[in-house]
């Protein structure tokens, strides 16, 4: 499975990821990454999920907000259907190899570490899906607000 030589390598005692000086976390170690995701490009969408799953099963928390363009590319039809809107020529050799799609990969990481998924409520909103209808890797549906708070002491990637 792709996760098992990191879980291998990983340590139980220490974090794997050094941060570089100034940057904050406790005893120079990154435990927490918050992902906002708000991307419609496939390519964006596989490396968000791969460094989400990553970085979860290597013992960090993470937390991958869902919105804007992205929550479109959640919908469980359109996953199932492989209709991507945008994908570029690593995008089809991802495809073109069968690779774990970014769905997979971030439900991979919720089962092997310390993953939450959030959609967010205005981007459910604006694409007029139900939370039903999204492929089932969300653990809740929250605001900017709300995600703001769970991401807070932590680094935060935006793509």
């Amino acid at each position: 499975m792709f996760y098992d030589n990191i879980k291998k390598n990983r340590s139980s005692n220490r974090k794997c990821f050094p941060l570089p000086a100034g940057a904050g976390g406790q005893e120079g170690v990154m435990d927490k990454i918050s992902i906002v995701l708000a991307s419609d490009e496939f390519e964006k969408l596989q490396a968000a999920a791969m460094m989400a799953s990553v970085a979860a099963v290597s013992g960090m928390e993470v937390n991958v907000f869902v919105t804007m363009a992205a929550m479109a590319c959640f919908v469980k039809e359109r996953v199932d259907r492989k209709e991507f809107l945008k994908v570029g020529e690593v995008g089809r050799k991802v495809l073109e190899k069968k690779a774990p799609l970014y769905a997979d990969l971030l439900s991979q990481g919720k089962m092997m570490g310390s993953m939450k998924v959030y959609a967010c409520s205005l981007a459910l909103d604006l694409i007029e899906k139900p939370l039903s209808e999204m492929v089932p890797v969300f653990d809740d549906v929250v605001g900017v607000a709300t995600f703001l708070g769970i991401a807070e002491g932590g680094q935060v990637l935006f793509i």
